[in-house]
């Protein structure tokens, strides 16, 4: 329409856009090259419809957990050491990345959840929460280009300033919260779990015992129920 446009375009595209700009001719139909926006696949309904299943499997078995391993010291006990080891190592890195106290509250409190659950990461959800607090937009990524570009300046203070920046400071927060939720696996698998274990038989007799408190709860449940 008369008007000067510049394009910006990836080096592989450099060679065919040459082309047909010196072979016209070429080009092919425009209802061709105008595609629609396609829905999902069946694929991808099947990927989520798994997911979602995962998730609430681990969410009822756990809540059937709760109901007929109350009565149980035993898995009380096992519970509380799961969610006090994720909750301080999950919102405490958290907190040492920079997160708000909600931020990383929240971030340990479901830790236990999904150190269990491969679908779900705690540094979501505490990434979500310091949504709230944080400006994040596109010139961050400027700045950090600008901060890691300084050559003289050590890496302590190149560090300290990239944490100024929100963009970077909301991935630390994702990332270490992730973290810590890793470590507390390896705290408690290695080490909690065979000294709690121990009065009931060892390691080898939590998985039966576990399920035993979901069947539990599942009939006091259905009990209630019927």
């Amino acid at each position: 329409a008369g008007y000067h446009v510049v394009a910006v375009v990836g080096a592989g595209h450099r060679e065919g856009i040459e082309d047909y700009l010196a072979n016209p001719e070429t080009l092919p139909p425009m209802e061709s090259l105008v595609g629609e926006a396609s829905g999902s696949t069946l694929t991808g309904y099947l990927y989520k419809a798994i997911g979602y299943a995962l998730t609430v499997g681990f969410l009822v078995f756990f809540v059937l957990l709760a109901l007929g391993g109350a009565s149980n010291a035993w898995l009380v006990e096992l519970f509380v050491a799961w969610f006090v080891v994720n909750a301080l190592l999950a919102g405490g890195l958290a907190k040492v990345a920079g997160a708000r106290w909600p931020s990383a509250l929240v971030g340990g409190g479901v830790a236990w959840l999904t150190s269990v659950n491969p679908l779900l990461a705690p540094g979501w959800f505490a990434g979500y929460v310091e949504l709230r607090y944080v400006d994040v937009n596109v010139g961050d990524i400027g700045r950090l280009n600008e901060i890691l570009d300084d050559d003289t300046a050590p890496v302590s203070e190149i560090f300290a300033r990239m944490r100024q920046v929100p963009l970077f400071r909301l991935i630390l927060i994702a990332g270490l919260t992730n973290v810590g939720s890793m470590v507390a696996s390896l705290v408690i698998f290695p080490l909690i779990l065979p000294m709690l274990s121990a009065p009931i038989g060892g390691v080898d007799a939590i998985p039966g015992l576990l399920v035993d408190g979901a069947r539990n709860g599942w009939n006091i449940l259905w009990g209630a129920v019927t």
